[in-house]
Order: C-alpha cells, then structure tokens, then sequence
C-alpha cells in the first residue's frame, strides 16, 4: 500500500470516529469504535471495520441493527467528512461490522 494512502486511511479514520462521536446524534453509535479502514487505491471506495461494546449497549441486538443505524446515518457522515477534510468526493463508505472486536 502507498505511503499516500496509508495516510488518508488514518485520517479518515480519525475523521469518522470523531463524527461518530461527536455530531451524531444517534445514540446506538456513540459506543461504536472503528477499528480499521481500508480505501482502495482510486480513493473511490473505504471499507470501515466497526465494533460495538456489547455491554455498553444491552439493547444493540445483533450485528445487522448496528448496520441498519450506520447505512441510515451514511449521508449525514459523509457531508461532515467532506467538511472536516475538505474533499471534493468523499469515497464510498462501506460500513463491516467485526464481532468479537479489535485484536489486542
């Protein structure tokens, strides 16, 4: 992967946790971590590999619900990416949910 991409994957990923955690007003995303981002090398399209506390939220159910609530915030998302990093395109966010969360 190129040095440039690298660095637009982690300012991204940065960028969308701190929307996720400071403009969205969905509740069910507030306990949401993003553990990676992969973007392809055109820029068009990122992979975010998320995971949620499944104490932090009893009510969040199974995977698909955490989805549901990412795919309906996705347009509000990408306007604020595109303000924060002042892009002309925002890639294609396609949200993954990791079960058992971050390998540490």
């Amino acid at each position: 992967m190129s040095h440039r991409i690298e660095r637009f994957s982690s300012t991204l990923k940065h960028s969308l946790a701190e929307i996720l955690l400071n403009d969205v007003n969905n509740p069910h995303l507030k306990y949401v971590s993003i553990t990676e981002v992969l973007v392809s090398p055109d820029l068009k399209k990122a992979r975010v590999f998320v995971t949620c506390a499944a104490d932090a939220v009893p009510e969040q159910g199974e995977p698909g619900e955490l989805l549901r609530h990412l795919d309906r915030a996705k347009g509000f998302i990408k306007k604020t990416l595109a303000r924060r990093m002042y892009m002309k395109y925002v890639p294609e966010l396609v949200f993954v949910v990791t079960p058992d969360g971050p390998d540490i």
